[in-house]
């Protein structure tokens, strides 16, 4: 049971393009991937690489983007970014939109089969693959040239990667972890954290005897239970496993 255990691959959250047209008013636009260790940086490349890949098309006009980074900070070094992208293109609107996460979740599915923002937030993997497969994302692989793949872990760019092409731009990740009581592990008679499975589930047993329910999770929004679940099949079968289960190639039985 670990203060802050980060998986391998963490969990990052690429920048999308709608696949075909303008979006709902603006001119098509893309993503530009920025250095992962410079955040800043790669904020202000991001946004600038909307209009480069499309230029001269995208030299004027409304660019549509929809973001979930309701967050403060990071909504606040995304509407810096947007700043300066204004101040650097003037001819070029941009319209900044942010939702709560869980909103956001529900209506994107909406936005990319109707009137689409030419960019949207989004998370990698199989989350991002339902959107590739019916062709609501964009294939944006000619902006990772060898000097971006470079700068970017490998394990990110495979999570944004379908049949080869790319169709996110990855910025951030985060860790999650496992919090714990030190005065009920002593009274439990638990010494250290755990660091195995089996030294888990026995340091659960001990606190069930004390009386103390191990583990508690809050699930009102889905997505930690979902994550407790990866981590768990992470460790024990394997990142392959994990791909073959989460493509559908193996059973969830």
């Amino acid at each position: 049971m670990l203060d802050h255990d980060a998986s391998p691959l963490g969990k990052r959250i690429p920048l999308l393009r709608k696949a075909g047209g303008a979006g709902r008013r603006g001119a098509p636009a893309a993503a530009q991937a920025g250095r992962a260790r410079r955040p800043g940086r790669a904020l202000a490349l991001a946004l600038t690489g909307l209009v480069q890949a499309f230029a001269p098309a995208a030299l004027a006009g409304t660019l549509i983007i929809d973001a979930d980074t309701s967050n403060p900070a990071p909504r606040a070094a995304w509407q810096a970014a947007v700043e300066l992208f204004r101040t650097e293109n003037p001819d070029i609107d941009v319209s900044f939109n942010v939702y709560d996460h869980e909103s956001y979740k529900k209506a994107i599915r909406n936005w990319l089969t109707s009137e689409s923002p030419d960019v949207v937030y989004w998370y990698v993997g199989e989350r991002m693959r339902q959107f590739v497969r019916p062709g609501l994302l964009e294939d944006i692989s000619d902006l990772f040239t060898p000097a971006v793949r470079y700068e970017i872990p490998k394990a990110a760019l495979d999570l944004v990667t379908v049949d080869g092409k790319q169709y996110g731009v990855p910025y951030t990740y985060y860790d999650l972890g496992l919090y714990y009581r030190r005065d009920l592990f002593e009274r439990a008679g638990i010494a250290r954290p755990p660091e195995t499975w089996d030294e888990l589930l026995a340091d659960c047993a001990k606190l069930k005897t004390i009386g103390v329910v191990p583990v508690a999770i809050g699930s009102k929004e889905l997505w930690p239970t979902a994550a407790w679940f990866d981590y768990i099949d992470l460790r024990l079968n394997g990142y392959d496993f994990h791909m073959r289960l989460m493509s559908g190639r193996v059973p969830y039985t």
